[in-house]
């Protein structure tokens, strides 16, 4: 229900919750709930000068409803900091994520087939080639970083899928050039006041977009070159290009491609390494995961389909999606004076909202904080109550990928492996770009047989996961 005279704090009263909120959002929008309810007002920091804009805070599934429901009245504003006017860096967060309206639509169109079923299906051979390549490394009993593995797995796949060429090499390096990118953001926009001064992370940044957009071009004319374009992502928009009348220039083919690489790796890598922490911390659920697996998938690389419909894959997977969802909380901005829960915009304000908050609604979810994949065999939450690839009309557009590639990396490492966490880790979620492990998630490798077992850590992925 909306909240009748949501506090609202503006000037001086403001500045301790902007900071929280950008250092610490888990907590900040945690405290929010329990002391206001599902919707609290920031206003202009400044204490002088003009109204300004307002950031409202606005949690639950009717605000969720509301904002991913009406996506030309909410805009997006892109996952990376603006960046100063005729910037590359601007030019870059300029991709699927941060276009709205018609040229959305449009756009989103033309990228649409390969990430079709039909499509999703056709990557199985290469994905599960660059699994094992991946899990080759591995050597039993040593122990390693998970999160380090899931991320050059998602690295190499995102980067076949969206660039394709044969140079698998240059597809890597334009992929880490990508990673650096993000990396560089999540320092930049941390500060306050991010000023284009040299040696400052904002500096640094825009410094490394003006390398990024010249690779970018760089492998756009290369792979204009070639015979036969494939069926990845860039030679599908250099393929809309040469339609009369399109306006799907060089600018927006970088933009699109570096954009929806950085959406494609950094959510699976984090997806990828908390759902397997979760699986070696749940010895009961591992054993249920790994009868299934073998009772199901004798050959490898097995099709698609059936790996689609191993049900406690699934579910596990949706479970783990739903406590620990790479994209914890997203931001619109508002286009037009409108209201929401009860609360005037006028346009340019921003609203938050967050998956995390959503699925720990105890009404919506029993027992919220505890892993229990079982959950998912009956009844189903509603579209706007479970958001781990956003909703409506701009629902994630690889999200059928994103899961087939987490399954397939799942039953690879099942089939080959038993992880255990390294005892009395330090296990740390935190709230960057996504939902990622801050220091890493250590685990050993044994043969797998079956002797699963939880291990002692330390961390606040206690505070957020109650294991079985």
């Amino acid at each position: 229900m909306p909240t009748v005279n949501p506090p609202i704090l503006e000037g001086v009263r403001s500045w301790r919750w902007y900071w929280n909120y950008l250092n610490d959002p888990f907590n900040c929008l945690n405290r929010i709930s329990r002391d206001h309810g599902n919707v609290f007002v920031l206003g202009n920091p400044v204490p002088f000068g003009n109204r300004g804009r307002r950031h409202i805070m606005a949690l639950g599934e009717v605000a969720n409803r509301e904002v991913f429901s009406q996506p030309d009245l909410f805009k997006p504003g892109g996952q990376v900091i603006k960046g100063p006017k005729g910037s590359a860096h601007r030019r870059l967060r300029g991709g699927l994520l941060s276009i709205h309206r018609d040229l959305h639509r449009t756009h989103r169109r033309i990228m649409q087939p390969p990430f079709s079923k039909l499509s999703v299906a056709s990557y199985v051979p290469t994905v599960t080639r660059l699994i094992d390549q991946v899990c080759d490394r591995w050597v039993i009993g040593e122990p390693f970083d998970m999160y380090e593995e899931t991320t050059t797995m998602a690295n190499w796949i995102a980067g076949h899928v969206l660039f394709g060429h044969d140079d698998f090499e240059r597809s890597v390096q334009t992929c880490d050039l990508i990673n650096r990118w993000i990396d560089l953001d999540v320092k930049a926009r941390r500060l306050p006041l991010p000023f284009n001064i040299a040696g400052t992370p904002f500096a640094r940044l825009l410094r490394h977009a003006d390398g990024l957009e010249r690779v970018m071009h760089e492998l756009i004319n290369d792979k204009r070159k070639e015979e036969e374009l494939g069926k990845d992502i860039l030679s599908v928009l250099i393929q809309a290009a040469k339609v009369e009348g399109s306006d799907m220039s060089d600018t927006f083919m970088a933009a699109h491609a570096v954009i929806l690489h950085a959406a494609a790796f950094i959510t699976t890598a984090s997806s990828l390494a908390w759902t397997i922490y979760l699986i070696a911390q749940n010895p009961k659920f591992a054993a249920t995961l790994d009868e299934e697996i073998k009772a199901n998938i004798t050959n490898w690389p097995p099709d698609a389909e059936t790996v689609d419909k191993l049900p406690f894959l699934d579910g596990l997977i949706r479970e783990s999606l739903r406590l620990l969802p790479p994209v914890h909380h997203t931001m619109r901005t508002a286009t037009a004076d409108t209201e929401l829960l009860g609360v005037p915009l006028k346009i340019a304000d921003r609203v938050v909202v967050s998956a995390f908050m959503t699925h720990r609604d105890p009404s919506i979810f029993k027992n919220p904080t505890q892993f229990d994949p079982t959950r998912w065999f009956g009844e189903k939450p509603g579209p706007f109550q479970y958001i781990p690839f956003s909703a409506g009309p701009r629902l994630c557009l690889g999200y059928q990928f994103a899961m087939l590639e987490m399954k397939l990396v799942i039953v690879r490492i099942m089939q080959r492996f038993r992880l255990n966490v390294v005892a009395n880790s330090s296990i740390e979620a935190d709230c960057k770009l996504t939902l990622r492990p801050a220091n890493g998630i250590p685990m050993v490798v044994n043969k797998p047989d079956g002797a699963f077992a939880a291990s002692p850590v330390r961390g606040n992925i206690n505070e957020f996961v109650k294991n079985e």
